[in-house]
């Protein structure tokens, strides 16, 4: 509808009107409009007004909406457009013209709800800078050795997305030893840097290797200890879902690995924390060839759900805002 409004006047202006009540904060859609048409030459205002939004809601509707848009709009209104039949009666309280675009919605046949209730389905309709919102994130935990790396890579595949990897490993890997207490947040933060990078360009659902809890958990196993922040951060991010991998498959020696004698002590320490950060999560156990028919049946039973309110939360925002953490002070 913008595209083809910018086609058709000299000024066009972009009334991005929203409500306090709304899942999707108001200035999260402004942006995202902002950024969308930044090669269009248009004018995007936030509009915060409280209004009504069907005629039966207010006897004043039409009048309401229309003080409004002329509160809002820069400059005289020659033509409004829009793909709804209220176009019509709001063109005629406005004395303007009305252009109505896709009304049988056959140019894209998509609409809000279908993307709310199946972002799965409707994948390709998400334009690139929103898709991050409406991913399943998926963690896949559980202690040493149980084939998390394995599993994440192979569903990674299977669905055609990314996985982060665990950024321990890379980390430790990287400076040749065993981890000590003063790495503890550089692991955290590089953690949730990866999440945010990966889950750029995933398609539908995103899988991690472990995730803020696991580090958590070795943190104070290791070293009785843990930043605040860290904990903090471990029991509050939220995803749609974990698939914990039981301990029934043979311990493999590895020389970041030195648990093997606790494992199932370990795995009960996992759980507990699972239940403390009331995680939601499904115990995938067997062979190998078992855990990735169980997680894949698993998988396609979450992609079916409508999109997770709690990505647009300011708080989850802000949990995986690794530009508010100040590492010279953890």
């Amino acid at each position: 509808m913008i595209q083809e409004a910018r086609k058709e006047c000299n000024h066009l202006t972009i009334l991005v009107a929203t409500l306090n009540r709304e899942i999707i904060p108001g200035k999260l859609r402004w942006e995202w409009m902002k950024e969308l048409t930044k090669n269009l030459d248009a004018q995007v205002i936030w509009v915060q007004d409280e209004n009504p939004q069907e005629p039966h809601e207010h006897p004043d509707f039409w009048n309401i909406w229309k003080q409004t848009i002329l509160k809002h709009s820069p400059a005289k209104i020659d033509i409004i457009f829009t793909s709804e039949h209220y176009g019509d009666p709001l063109a005629e309280i406005l004395n303007t013209k009305h252009r109505l675009i896709d009304i049988e919605r056959k140019t894209f046949p998509i609409s809000a709800s279908k993307i709310r209730n199946a972002p799965s389905l409707y994948w390709d309709f998400i334009p690139e800078i929103e898709r991050p919102y409406f991913l399943k994130r998926i963690v896949i935990t559980g202690s040493e050795s149980v084939g998390k790396t394995t599993l994440s890579e192979k569903l990674a595949e299977q669905f055609q997305t990314n996985w982060v990897p665990e950024y321990a490993r890379e980390y430790l890997e990287e400076k040749k030893r065993f981890v000590i207490r003063e790495d503890i947040p550089y692991i955290a933060f590089g953690h949730l840097k990866s999440e945010i990078e990966f889950a750029k360009n995933a398609n539908r659902i995103l899988f991690l290797d472990t995730d803020l809890l696991t580090t958590k958990i070795y943190s104070e196993h290791y070293f009785d200890f843990c930043p605040e922040w860290l904990k903090d951060s471990a029991y509050q991010l939220q995803y749609d879902d974990s698939l914990f991998l039981d301990i029934d498959v043979p311990w493999e020696e590895d020389p970041l690995r030195d648990l093997g004698h606790i494992r199932s002590e370990m795995k009960n320490k996992f759980i507990n924390e699972m239940k403390s950060a009331k995680r939601k999560f499904h115990m995938i156990r067997g062979s190998f060839v078992d855990r990735e028919k169980n997680a894949m049946e698993k998988i396609e039973s979450i992609l079916k759900e409508p999109m997770n309110p709690i990505y647009f939360d300011p708080k989850q925002i802000s949990l995986r805002n690794v530009l508010s953490i100040d590492l010279k002070q953890v």
